[in-house]
């Protein structure tokens, strides 16, 4: 991911010294710099790794690592949130349906989520066919996989929630930012 912003950027910047304009490349290029590295930090950073363990939430600022050992409650009712005993996390990259998507749902895209004949407190970003609804879906079926898991085994210890700040991705926000507005403001 990293080739790709270098690659936006060397083409936002390249565009002015190819055309020889060296004073639009000293002043504009931080802030296209600046607007290619936000984009990749909104649309294409964030994710969510589902493992067998513990699933892992990359947001725009931090990532989370979070066992299903302490996972408390999955709900989509904006996008994938999670509660653990630390806190509640959002997923950016597992949005709940619009209300297009969600006008286009029937009772056949929830049959997966049902359990028995009851369905309780089911949203249309429960749906599986969904962003939010897909990645709850299978962040369920393995959190119950490791509560089974855990009642065999019942003397491990507690595994740990961890969180991860993205500091160089601040810091190269940052400091493009402040190049961005002197270039803007000396242009």
């Amino acid at each position: 991911m990293a080739v790709i912003v270098f690659a936006l950027m060397l083409t936002a910047v390249g565009g002015f010294i190819f055309s020889s304009d060296a004073w639009g490349a000293l002043h504009y290029g931080p802030l296209l710099a600046l607007v290619c590295v936000g984009i990749w930090m909104l649309y294409w950073r964030p994710v969510v790794i589902v493992e067998s363990t513990h699933f892992t939430i990359v947001n725009v600022a931090r990532t989370w690592i979070i066992p299903f050992t302490r996972l408390e409650a999955v709900e989509t009712k904006y996008a994938l949130t999670v509660v653990t005993d630390a806190g509640k996390v959002t997923a950016w990259a597992a949005p709940a349906p619009g209300r297009h998507q969600t006008l286009s749902l029937s009772l056949a895209d929830f049959r997966a989520v049902r359990r028995g004949k009851q369905v309780d407190n089911v949203r249309p970003g429960d749906a599986p066919n969904t962003e939010s609804g897909s990645v709850a879906f299978v962040v369920r079926r393995r959190w119950q996989d490791a509560v089974e898991a855990q009642k065999s085994t019942p003397g491990e210890k507690p595994e740990v929630v961890t969180t991860q700040w993205h500091t160089a991705s601040l810091v190269t926000v940052g400091v493009l930012l402040a190049l961005a507005i002197a270039g803007i403001a000396t242009a």
